[in-house]
C-alpha cells in the first residue's frame, strides 16, 4: 500500500543520511527512494525544482503493486541503500515541448 507518511518526512528530512544518494544519476533526479531494513521503501519526491525540498514522503510497503516496479526502475535497492530515482519515460525534461507528431496520412 502506498500512503503519506508524516513520520517518515521527519525521517527523510532529519537524516543526513538518507538524502546521501549512494549513486548518484547524470540526469536530472526526480526525488530520492530508501530502502529500510524491513523491506518498506520510503520515497521522497521534489517539486518542480531539481534541487529543491522534498514536497512529498510516501511508504510502499512489500506486497504492494508498484513495489517491484519502484526496485526495477532506480535499477535495484537493498536494505538500507538510498538512491536517486530518475524520471520516469513518460516525464519529458524541462524546457522540452510536445513530441512532434507525424501528420495524417504521411
Amino acid at each position: 500500500m502506498i500512503r503519506a507518511a508524516p513520520l517518515a518526512a521527519l525521517i527523510l528530512a532529519s537524516s543526513g543520511a538518507v538524502l546521501a544518494v549512494e549513486n548518484p544519476a547524470p540526469e536530472p533526479s526526480v526525488g530520492v527512494a530508501r530502502m529500510l531494513e524491513n523491506g518498506t521503501i520510503l520515497i521522497g519526491i521534489r517539486g518542480p525544482a531539481v534541487d529543491g525540498p522534498l514536497q512529498a514522503v510516501l511508504m510502499v510497503e512489500p506486497g504492494d503493486t508498484n513495489y517491484q516496479q519502484i526496485i526495477d526502475h532506480v535499477g535495484g535497492l537493498k536494505p538500507g541503500e538510498t538512491k536517486s530515482i530518475p524520471p520516469w519515460p513518460d516525464q519529458a525534461p524541462k524546457g522540452a515541448g510536445k513530441p512532434v507528431e507525424s501528420p495524417p496520412g504521411a
